[in-house]
């Protein structure tokens, strides 16, 4: 029976909120610190842990991070993919540690923003922090032995309590990438116009996202990335209505819970600020294949693919093509 808890903290103001939760509702609580740096524990998370009284469990994943999040990046950039660390690191890393050292009388909890639909992630109450779609590459054994305390709660509220608690926490919340990526030997190439026609150099693939706009230089109007090719080093620019897809294809799924027949009616979301879109799934050649309802903007291969039914989260996997609507230039 479960009467105890393992709560991941991270320094931060949601993490620590969710430890303050865990010591009223629980027997027992461990916190635990999952390190991806190698620099040791941060002040605010030996703070936290010392102002709640609760013991403080050190997981050393540095050399893990660095394999499996930091070159893993590195190596999509350098193929003009892009890729999602922290989806990565969610599954790979943070919770897989975490769970690695759970008592049989814990719970894993962390301080996302999402909630449990019995076996499933669900999107949490509030629409500007649900952070479902990063648990989405999370394995469903782990997943089964979580809770996510702050999922039924606004941001805002979050911060008010916080505050009002005197919680030690980082004050600082960071939106931004744990670790500076670094492409590596990047040689400049061409930049290609739909037609196949090249208008310009860039200075290495890994520099450019399906979608980026900013950093392509001028050429008379607003023109954007709509294709990245590692193998003949090109970035192909367009117009924005040259970013719809129709479909894609997603690999290294991850399954919650599998449709029991395809096709099947879902839900798709591409990217962490996009809203999800009806779509049609379907198998090819032992492959995802995705229908988007309508086109969708900036597919990205390299980028996660959370797959919902409503607001619960069924699977989630890596987008490796896409499907454009019109490679066709008005010129």
């Amino acid at each position: 029976m479960v009467s105890d808890a393992l709560v991941a903290l991270s320094g931060g103001m949601d993490s620590s909120f969710a430890l303050s939760l865990c010591i009223e509702r629980y027997s027992h609580v461990r916190a635990g610190y999952v390190d991806t740096s190698g620099c040791g524990i941060p002040p605010e998370v030996k703070d936290t842990a010392g102002a709640a009284g609760v013991e403080l469990v050190i997981v050393d994943a540095s050399e893990k991070f660095q394999r499996e999040v930091i070159i893993w990046s590195e190596k999509m950039l350098s193929l003009g993919l892009t890729p999602n660390p922290c989806a990565r690191c969610n599954a790979r890393i943070k919770l897989l540690s975490m769970h690695k050292i759970l008592k049989p009388s814990e719970i894993l909890v962390t301080g996302h923003y999402a909630r449990k639909d019995g076996a499933l992630v669900q999107r949490g109450v509030d629409p500007s922090k649900d952070q479902s779609y990063f648990l989405s590459l999370v394995n469903s054994e782990i997943v089964k032995d979580c809770i996510f305390p702050l999922g039924d709660m606004l941001k805002e509220n979050v911060r008010k309590e916080a505050s009002h608690l005197s919680i030690p926490f980082r004050k600082k919340e960071s939106m931004d990438l744990c670790f500076n990526l670094t492409i590596g030997d990047e040689k400049p190439g061409r930049v290609m116009d739909l037609t196949g026609r090249e208008i310009g150099r860039h200075n290495g693939v890994g520099n450019y996202t399906v979608g980026q706009r900013k950093g392509l230089g001028a050429y008379g109007r607003r023109m954007y990335v709509v294709a990245v090719n590692s193998l003949d080093g090109t970035v192909t620019i367009g117009r924005k209505k040259d970013l719809l897809s129709t479909g894609c294809t997603a690999v290294e799924m991850n399954w919650f819970r599998k449709p029991s027949s395809f096709p099947a009616e879902v839900l798709v979301q591409i990217r962490y600020r996009r809203k999800a879109v009806p779509a049609i799934l379907d198998y090819e050649d032992d492959n995802l294949h995705i229908e988007f309802s309508r086109p969708e903007e900036a597919v990205a291969p390299g980028q996660v693919c959370a797959i919902y039914l409503n607001t619960s989260v069924i699977g989630g996997g890596i987008i490796s093509s896409t499907e454009q609507l019109d490679w066709k230039s008005d010129e």
